[in-house]
C-alpha cells in the first residue's frame, strides 16, 4: 500500500543535456557526465525519468533540434511531465531574454525548469534574483569571448593576415612562425582567367562563369559575384567599421592572385553595367526591341538573349514557349531603322494639324479657369471652417478630441483641394513650344531614335506602336499603329493597308540598307 501511494506521487521529469564544441574542448563537459549525474540525482529524488534529449548545440538560441524536440513532446504529453532538469542553468540557456519567454512559455504547460546543481524554489521572492545571475553570468560570458575573439580577428587582419574562412582559391597554412597565412591553390588560375575576362567589358558574369565552368571550375553563381569584387585577390583585406573605427583597406601579407589594376578595370566594368542596366535580366541596350515583338506563330512576346560565337557576342530575339521562331536582332534592327526613315510629315500638314491643336487648346482654356475659381472658392470656405474651429475651441466651446478631429477633416480637404488647384495650374501652358517639339521630334525621328538611350528608345517605340509588332521575312506588320501618325504619314508607303484590316510597316525592307553598324551599342 505504501509503495503505491509513493509511485502515485513520484514526480516525472525530462532530463536535458548539453554540449558545445568548444565547451567540451575547453571546460571538459561531456554529454555522459551529464546525463549520469541528472540519473543519479533523480534516482535520489525519485523522480521517474520519462524521456532525454541532448544537443550538441550553442545555447545562444533555443533554436536546437533536441531542445524542441524536447517542447513539443511536453506539447503532446500535457500533465505527464513535471520538471525539465539539467545540471546548470548555463546548459538550459546563454541568453537571458530568452531564457525567462522559455521558462514562462513551459510554466503555462504545467512544466518546472531547474538545475540540480543551481537548484531554486522561484516561490521564494528572494530567489528571482539568484536566477537573474545565474542566467546573465553565461551569457556575460559569451560576450566578453566574441568581444575578445571580435578583438583578436581584427587585430591580426590589421597586420595583413586572414583569419577566416579562405576564399576559392585560397586555402589556409601556417608562416615560418607558424601563424595563419593563406595560399595560393590550383583554382587562383581560374579566378585570374575570370578576372581577365570580365575585364573587357564583353561579357556579362554569368556568362564568364559558364566559361570558367567548361574548363572545370565550379562555383555558385552568388559566390562567384562576390569574387569579382573581393579585394582579397589583389592581395588587399578590407576590415569594417566597428564603434569608433573607421573601415579601412590594408595590405594583406598573402600572395595576390591578380594586380591592382586588373582588378579596378572589373570595378570600373560593373558600376558601368549596374548604371546602364536597373533590371539585368530586362535590359539590354542590344534589345531594345525586346517586349515589342511577338511570336508569329504562338503570340506571346519575345525575349532576346546573346550568345558567344567564334567572332564575339551576338544578339538573338527568339520565343520562350516551345515555337522554333529566332532570328538575329541586327537584322530585326536594320529593318526597323529602315522603317523609321521612312517617316514623312509634309510642313503644310504639321502646320495646319498644329493650328487645330492649339484652337481647340484656346477654348478649353475658359473652361479651365473657370474650374479654377471654383477650386480656390471651395478652399476659402474650408479655410473659414477652420478658423471659425480654432475660434470655437480657444473660448472652450470644443472639446480637444472633437477639435482635433474637426481640424484633421478641414485640413485634409484643403489640402486635396489645393493639390488639384496646383495640378490643374501647373498644366500646359506653354503649348505651342511643347508641339513644335513633338513636331520636330517626328521630323527628326530616326536621328533621336539613333541618339536616344535604351529606355527613351523603348518609349519611343511604345508611342507609336500601342499593338506588339510581329517581324517576319524582313517585313513588320501590327494590328495597330498610332492613330495620329497614322493620319499625318497618310502618304507615307509605310502605312498603307491591308484588305485584312493589319497594317504593313515595311516594303521589302530586307533588301534596304547594310546591317553593318547598325547595332545600338555601336551608334
Amino acid at each position: 500500500m505504501l509503495n503505491s501511494l509513493i509511485n502515485q506521487k513520484m514526480k516525472k521529469a525530462i532530463i536535458y543535456t548539453r554540449v558545445s564544441t568548444d565547451e567540451q574542448a575547453d571546460r571538459g563537459y561531456s554529454l555522459g557526465h551529464q546525463e549520469d549525474q541528472l540519473r543519479k540525482y533523480c534516482e535520489v529524488k525519485q523522480i521517474e525519468i520519462v524521456e532525454h534529449f541532448q544537443d550538441d548545440a550553442s545555447a545562444k538560441t533555443f533554436n536546437r533540434p533536441q531542445f524542441q524536440r524536447a517542447v513539443e513532446f511536453i506539447r503532446k504529453n500535457k500533465r505527464q511531465v513535471d520538471h525539465l532538469l539539467f545540471i546548470k542553468w548555463d546548459r538550459f540557456s546563454r541568453n537571458i531574454s530568452e531564457a525567462y519567454k522559455m521558462i514562462d512559455s513551459l510554466a503555462a504547460l504545467g512544466v518546472d525548469c531547474n538545475a540540480i546543481d543551481q537548484w531554486l524554489d522561484l516561490t521564494i521572492p528572494e530567489n528571482k534574483l539568484l536566477l537573474a545571475i545565474y542566467l546573465a553570468t553565461p551569457e556575460i560570458e559569451n560576450d566578453r569571448r566574441s568581444l575578445n575573439t571580435r578583438a583578436g580577428m581584427r587585430k591580426a587582419m590589421r597586420v595583413g593576415r586572414w583569419v577566416s574562412t579562405p576564399p576559392k582559391g585560397y586555402k589556409m597554412g601556417r608562416d615560418e612562425q607558424n601563424k595563419p597565412l593563406m595560399f595560393a591553390t590550383a583554382d587562383a588560375a581560374f579566378i585570374k582567367e575570370g578576372f581577365e575576362i570580365y575585364s573587357t567589358g564583353l561579357y556579362s558574369k554569368c556568362e564568364v562563369r559558364k566559361v570558367l565552368e567548361k574548363k572545370g571550375f565550379k562555383m555558385g553563381r552568388s559566390q562567384f559575384f562576390a569574387t569579382l569584387r573581393n579585394p582579397l585577390y589583389y592581395g588587399k583585406i578590407f576590415i569594417p567599421a566597428y564603434k569608433d573605427e573607421e573601415e579601412v583597406l590594408v595590405n594583406g601579407l598573402h600572395q595576390p592572385i591578380i594586380d591592382e589594376e586588373l582588378f579596378h578595370k572589373c570595378q570600373r566594368v560593373d558600376q558601368g553595367t549596374k548604371r546602364n542596366m536597373q533590371k539585368p535580366n530586362a535590359k539590354n541596350a542590344a534589345l531594345p526591341l525586346r517586349g515589342h515583338l511577338i511570336c508569329k506563330e504562338c503570340g506571346n512576346t519575345l525575349t532576346g538573349s546573346g550568345s558567344l560565337g567564334n567572332g564575339g557576342k551576338y544578339f538573338y530575339y527568339h520565343c520562350q514557349h516551345g515555337c522554333k521562331e529566332r532570328f538575329r536582332a541586327d537584322d530585326a534592327h536594320s529593318s526597323f531603322e529602315n522603317y523609321i526613315s521612312s517617316f514623312k510629315v509634309e510642313p503644310e500638314i504639321a502646320s495646319l494639324y498644329l493650328a487645330v491643336i492649339e484652337d481647340v487648346f484656346i477654348k478649353e482654356e475658359g473652361a479651365r479657369q473657370r474650374k479654377l475659381q471654383k477650386l480656390e472658392g471651395e478652399i476659402a470656405g474650408f479655410r473659414s471652417k477652420l478658423l471659425k474651429t480654432d475660434d470655437m475651441f480657444i473660448a472652450g466651446d470644443l472639446e480637444k478630441d472633437s477639435y482635433k478631429r474637426m481640424k484633421d477633416h478641414y485640413c485634409g480637404e484643403m489640402s486635396a483641394l489645393q493639390e488639384r488647384k496646383k495640378e490643374m495650374e501647373g498644366m500646359d501652358t506653354a503649348f505651342s513650344q511643347y508641339m513644335k517639339w513633338g513636331f520636330s521630334l517626328l521630323l527628326n525621328f530616326p536621328e533621336y531614335y539613333g541618339k536616344a538611350p535604351l529606355e527613351i528608345k523603348q518609349k519611343m517605340v511604345s508611342s507609336i506602336f500601342p499593338e506588339k509588332l510581329v517581324f517576319e521575312n524582313g517585313t513588320y506588320r501590327t494590328i495597330r499603329a498610332n492613330e495620329v501618325l497614322s493620319l499625318l504619314c497618310s502618304n507615307n508607303r509605310g502605312f498603307s493597308k491591308k484588305t485584312t484590316g493589319q497594317e504593313i510597316i515595311s516594303d521589302n525592307l530586307s533588301s534596304l540598307a547594310p546591317r553593318a553598324g547598325l547595332e545600338p551599342a555601336t551608334l
